[in-house]
């Protein structure tokens, strides 16, 4: 049983968390992949944070989290309860913080 009082509980953490888990050559292979290629951390990435971050044992406040970035009420509402969705939307930002490290001013 996991420790539901260390879940990541906002969007924030949750970047920030798997951020500090990787390698440097793990953050170097997500920076470097196209965002359109993503989907591709799913089964590895998507899974850790899954199951890490409690997307199967009652996390609702970050599922939520995830789903109200969403852009519209019927986005919202399709992905209130998907651990995949919000993995996923994860994985997109935790892309976007690595790469707005490397960005020039």
């Amino acid at each position: 049983m996991h420790d539901t009082s260390q879940w990541p509980r906002t969007i924030d953490d949750a970047v920030t968390r798997v951020i500090a888990s990787m390698s440097e050559e793990e953050m170097s292979e997500l920076r470097s992949t196209d965002e359109r290629e993503l989907i591709n951390f799913h089964f590895g990435l998507g899974w850790v944070i899954r199951n890490e971050f409690g997307f199967y044992q009652g996390n609702d406040d970050l599922l939520k989290a995830c789903a109200r970035s969403r852009h519209n009420a019927f986005e919202r509402l399709l992905f209130m309860n998907d651990p995949d969705e919000a993995s996923g939307f994860i994985i997109e930002e935790v892309w976007k913080r690595l790469n707005s490290f490397t960005r020039p001013l």
